[in-house]
């Protein structure tokens, strides 16, 4: 069917505001943070609720125009770009928190509930519970015996206070305070803090899911329940990319944030040195909050846009954090540091101070914003490889990087061995485009090679699709495709992303460049 028929049945199902179809309203999402993946959606709908999803979906599917999920739009792998048409279905109107059960450590949350909004919301709610816990009660009683209640109230709503203020949504990739629980979920997304507290699906008890047919599927724990039947379905739908149906609601599980934070910074002159020390604080048994890698470039642009007092001459910034009671983690510090001592450090910085360790986070989160100070465009690679080989595969990206006459830079979550080798380069440029890709095919080849996986935490999306069959065997990926059609039999949602598809052809800007291959 027409366009036009297809934007009139859209219309007649939402609100004009809640569907665009002007150019330059579209322009905004013809990309996500994978900005070499693009094409313009022939619409952008905003649903309210589940059943608007399902309706949306059944429309769409009526018109056989392919539907694609997208949260906030901060993926990194092209997974919600609209190609041959497609219509992109935003959850951002769907950011309601449903429900916070403190006492059964869970939160229902719909799709579109921002990642830090969430801890926000239990912070707010559990907050608002001390305060009337602590408020006078109101009964017939003497001054006396008022007075005595009211310091009883006020003494056991301190220590609730200590007891359940501090709990969280714990998943936190860089992007959390515009991506959503619903992205998180799909993407399985990783964090600074995965090595300890790990990934997305972990916290994910329960999730509803609008499925090709406009069917609305529950599946997993609900209220409060952690376990629900013999088949994790969840930990299914967690990593689908938005290829199975569309995540309107979830149930998450919230954890308490740790009592105790140490933070240190240790810089290198040696890459090599500052691998081989993170290996052997994991192989002596320590499970750091987290173990983030810079490279030497990375803290002088970070340094020079944000000053926050980084040794210059380092070739390697090690950040490390932990966590737990106070009692213990200062032993556990000194041994982490003996290890980094080993390995000739220039500098080691410690601290306590709530403050100083906003500002190395801040840091951290910041060095992807300090690299527009020196380049034009970058593109983010994502492969997770063996801990012990860190400081061999950093090598063969240099080496790889020097070979096609690109700068690249490195920030990393070390502690899991999950590399973000950072390709600068111009995108106006379209040489320059071909040639970032096909020096991030061979860094990605490489990391397969040596025993890691394509992706970490980013994803597959378009960018990486031509590689599935170089990772898993044919019998593996036939598997993968059964799975995908046991919950879109049609390939009516996000097609070509994830698993190659017949259905829809994908070019990466160049024609000569086609996934999948």
């Amino acid at each position: 069917m027409p366009r036009e028929e297809l934007i009139a049945d859209l219309l007649r199902l939402l609100p004009k505001e809640r569907v665009l179809t002007d150019p330059s309203e579209l322009f905004v999402y013809e990309s996500d943070g994978f900005t070499i993946a693009h094409a313009r959606p022939a619409a952008v709908v905003f649903p309210d609720t589940a059943k608007d999803v399902s309706e949306i979906i059944k429309v769409l599917v009526r018109h056989e125009a392919q539907v694609v999920p997208r949260g906030s739009g901060t993926g990194l792998a092209g997974g919600c770009v609209a190609y041959d048409l497609g219509v992109v279905v935003s959850t951002a109107r769907m950011n309601r928190v449903l429900k916070i059960d403190i006492e059964n450590r869970v939160a229902h949350v719909e799709a579109g509930v921002r990642n830090t909004a969430l801890s926000d919301a239990v912070a707010a709610h559990q907050n608002a519970a001390i305060r009337a816990a602590a408020a006078p009660r109101d009964k017939d009683i003497s001054p006396t015996t008022s007075a005595a209640r009211d310091a009883e109230d006020a003494t056991a709503g301190q220590t609730r206070l200590a007891d359940t203020s501090a709990y969280h949504f714990a998943p936190d990739p860089s992007s959390q305070r515009a991506s959503t629980v619903g992205g998180n979920a799909s993407t399985n997304a990783g964090g600074i803090h995965t090595l300890k507290d790990f990934v997305t699906s972990n916290h994910v008890l329960g999730i509803e899911i609008v499925l090709a047919d406009g069917s609305i599927l529950n599946v997993g724990g609900q209220n409060g329940a952690y376990e629900a039947g013999p088949l994790d379905l969840p930990g299914l739908i967690c990593g689908h990319e938005g290829t199975f149906g569309i995540i309107t609601s979830l149930w998450v599980r919230l954890v308490p944030k740790p009592a105790a934070f140490r933070t240190a910074v240790v810089t290198y002159d040696s890459t090599e040195n500052a691998c081989n020390a993170v290996s052997e604080i994991i192989a002596a048994g320590h499970l750091p909050a987290a173990m983030e890698m810079l490279d030497g470039n990375l803290v002088q642009t970070i340094e020079d846009a944000f000053h926050f007092g980084f040794s210059r001459t380092a070739q390697v910034l090690l950040l490390i954090e932990i966590d737990g009671i106070p009692d213990l983690v200062d032993a556990q510090l000194q041994d982490i540091l003996d290890i980094c001592k080993k390995y000739s450090p220039i500098t080691v910085e410690v601290s306590d101070s709530p403050e100083r360790r906003a500002a190395l986070w801040k840091a951290r989160k910041s060095a992807f914003g300090a690299i527009g100070r020196i380049s034009h465009s970058y593109c983010t690679q994502d492969a997770c490889v063996p801990r012990s080989k860190l400081a061999q595969v950093l090598a063969e990206i240099d080496r790889i990087g020097k070979s096609y006459g690109l700068q690249i830079s490195n920030v990393f979550h070390a502690g899991d061995g999950n590399i973000h080798p950072i390709f600068l380069y111009d995108d106006h440029d379209e040489s320059q485009v071909q040639n970032t890709l096909a020096a991030a095919e061979d860094v990605l080849k490489y990391c397969i090679d040596v025993g890691g996986t394509l992706t970490g935490e980013h994803g597959v999306g378009v960018e990486k699709l031509h590689l599935m069959p170089y990772l898993f065997d044919e019998a593996t990926m036939g598997q993968f495709l059964r799975i995908k059609h046991a919950f879109d039999p049609d390939e009516r949602i996000n097609a070509g992303k994830l698993l190659p598809s017949e259905k829809v052809k994908i070019s990466l800007v160049s024609p000569g460049r086609h996934v999948p291959q």
